[in-house]
């Protein structure tokens, strides 16, 4: 029945895109349909594939690569609401497909892709540098379309950017921006050029910028949901997995989330989601919740269609027990089959432990504790004992949760190296003291490469022992062109300076590593390939700083080893996150009678 079912699938793909009209350009390439809005990711660095840069272990615990190739969920949403709307929309993962195919030609494809509106994201700081180049290739080759920008950084660093880049035509700040990105669409669509009634948008009027009031700012977040029909609509129209996958190696090892909170109330001091951040940058003095059904919906709609982990977003008790209780029931009542993922903020009770693990034998756990030293937890805004995360960790075992996880962090106040690298062994005791082996995980990484703007650490380092090195939008985005992560990071501590932070986050990847292959948890590969890395790591730096002191030009002196540089930081990667999260091949996650209803609904 399977194999009927998957020719059945590749009939209707088929038929679908052969009936797709395909326009000759001027210069005899074919043409792609036009779209009112076309919504693009780019990588962090535009000409990463060009350039010579050792990033380092920066994005060792997300799905993305070095690239930061997952675009936001918020993409996905955004995407469902203006298609509702009745815009012809589509998402194009740049970054994901330039890793992909390395000989995928971007100019030649935004010249192809025609638009009334491109929408760029800047949510992560990181994309600082490829965002903007985007921007900039865009408007070269479509001076009459408007370009947009959005998310968390460009909501930062929107005045910096309007005055540098003449080229950017809109940013439409906050956390939400469907509606307002709706009111644009339709104006530019009309050829209304007056703005002034779009909320959160900042705009050009002849050679003055005008910001409007960030005045969208909801309250709930059940006035819309992201569509999982739209992405088999944005297959069809793509024509192309890579180009619109979440991200990369969602081809290989896919992984959904369901957003269920904007807002914080915690102040952890180097995060951009902070309570701080969202009412002093976002205007957002309150949180936005999901409902418990709208959750339950959004989880059911994944699983039709994929076997694939489900990550549910913030933590579920954001709004309090009462609601959390909700959630679990309505997720309980749908028993979808799919692994369960979800994040926790501070340790949980034996009470809630005990609701979850009646889920069933698919639950996992994330918590970020970020260090064993409960004084830098705390000034760090974890406000937590390792006793309560020492509890949570053993109820959760012994109630039947699958999995926990534990990450950690280095470059924290009052840490120093030492206490980086004592990670190892705290986990080790957790291992010995729980019987948790195959029970418990731990991760840990540098807080790389930025402190986030914004951040109570940001905007009162001194307070807290950081120094920013990096502070404006363009010193940021030349930083994400030094060819080593020592001189990307934009700050150092009271207790350790850039090269002592690097140092630690390797030392303590390699002592993890040596514990997990003692107990198991990785194989003799893996751990030689944490060691390659963080070796390979400091024979960059050490040539950098060689070449320096001999008073050369530090951008160059790695090109030699370009090609062993892409292998670890794409073919090890893939390795080295295997560990992260349940693994399931693409093929295999997909649950074919869901797809052909999602195929039905999009064709008829």
């Amino acid at each position: 029945m399977f194999c009927e079912i998957r020719e059945t699938v590749k009939i209707i793909l088929i038929l679908r895109i052969r009936c797709r009209p395909q326009v000759k350009c001027n210069k005899g390439t074919v043409k792609m349909p036009s779209y009112d809005v076309a919504l693009i990711h780019a990588p962090s660095v535009y000409d990463f594939r060009e350039r010579t840069v050792f990033p380092g272990p920066v994005s060792e615990v997300v799905p993305s690569l070095y690239v930061f190739d997952m675009y936001p969920i918020g993409f996905l949403t955004l995407a469902s609401f203006l298609e509702e709307k009745g815009f012809r929309v589509a998402i194009f993962n740049l970054a994901s497909k330039m890793l992909s195919d390395k000989d995928f030609d971007v100019p030649n494809f935004l010249e192809r892709l025609d638009a009334e509106i491109y929408g760029i994201d800047l949510h992560w700081l990181v994309h600082a540098h490829g965002a903007i180049e985007i921007a900039r290739m865009i408007k070269q080759f479509h001076p009459n379309s408007r370009v947009v920008l959005g998310g968390v950084s460009s909501s930062y660093f929107w005045e910096e950017i309007m005055k540098s880049y003449s080229f950017v035509d809109f940013i439409l700040r906050g956390d939400s921006t469907e509606d307002p990105f709706a009111s644009l669409a339709e104006k530019v669509i009309k050829g209304d050029n007056n703005f002034s009634t779009v909320p959160n948008l900042v705009w050009r009027e002849n050679s003055k910028i005008r910001v409007n009031p960030l005045s969208y700012v909801p309250r709930s977040l059940d006035y819309t949901s992201p569509s999982y029909d739209f992405m088999i609509r944005q297959i069809l129209r793509t024509k192309d997995l890579a180009l619109s996958a979440p991200f990369a190696s969602f081809l290989k090892n896919p992984i959904t989330a369901v957003l269920t909170a904007k807002g914080c109330v915690f102040n952890c001091v180097g995060c951009g989601g902070s309570k701080s951040f969202y009412s002093n940058f976002l205007n957002r003095s309150c949180l936005a919740l999901k409902s418990p059904e709208r959750i339950a919906r959004e989880v059911e709609s994944i699983a039709e269609k994929l076997k694939a982990p489900i990550f549910i977003l913030a933590d579920i008790r954001l709004g309090g027990r009462e609601r959390a209780e909700r959630i679990i029931q309505e997720l309980r009542a749908i028993d979808v089959g799919n692994d369960l993922m979800l994040e926790f903020f501070f340790p949980v009770n034996r009470s809630l432990l005990q609701q979850l693990s009646r889920l069933g034998d698919n639950v996992y756990i994330q918590i970020s504790p970020e260090t064993q030293i409960e004084r830098v937890r705390y000034n760090y805004g974890r406000l937590y004992k390792n006793k309560s995360l020492e509890k949570m960790v053993n109820n959760s075992i012994k109630l039947g949760i699958k999995r926990v996880d534990l990450y950690f962090m280095t470059g924290l106040p009052l840490q120093t190296a030492e206490d980086a690298v004592g990670v190892a062994k705290y986990f080790e005791y957790l291992l010995n003291e729980n019987d948790a082996l195959g029970k418990l995980e731990a991760f840990t990484a540098p807080l790389a490469p930025f402190i986030d703007p914004g951040s109570v650490a940001f905007e009162n380092p001194e307070k807290f022992g950081y120094n920013i090195i990096h502070r404006t939008f363009l010193e940021h985005r030349s930083a994400l062109l030094e060819p080593h992560w020592k001189y990307i990071l934009n700050y150092s501590t009271n207790w350790m300076d850039r090269g002592e932070i690097v140092e630690a986050s390797l030392n303590v990847a390699e002592r993890l590593a040596e514990i997990k292959e003692k107990y198991g948890i990785i194989d003799r590969e893996t751990l030689a390939a944490v060691k390659e890395r963080t070796s390979f790591s400091r024979e960059c730096l050490a040539l950098i700083e060689n070449a320096v002191n001999r008073g050369e030009d530090k951008r160059y002196v790695l090109d030699s080893l370009k090609a062993k540089i892409a292998e670890l930081m794409e073919e090890r990667e893939y390795l080295l996150k295997k560990e992260l999260y349940p693994r399931m091949g693409f093929i295999s996650s997909l649950r074919p009678l869901g797809i052909i209803k999602g195929l039905i609904r999009t064709l008829f």
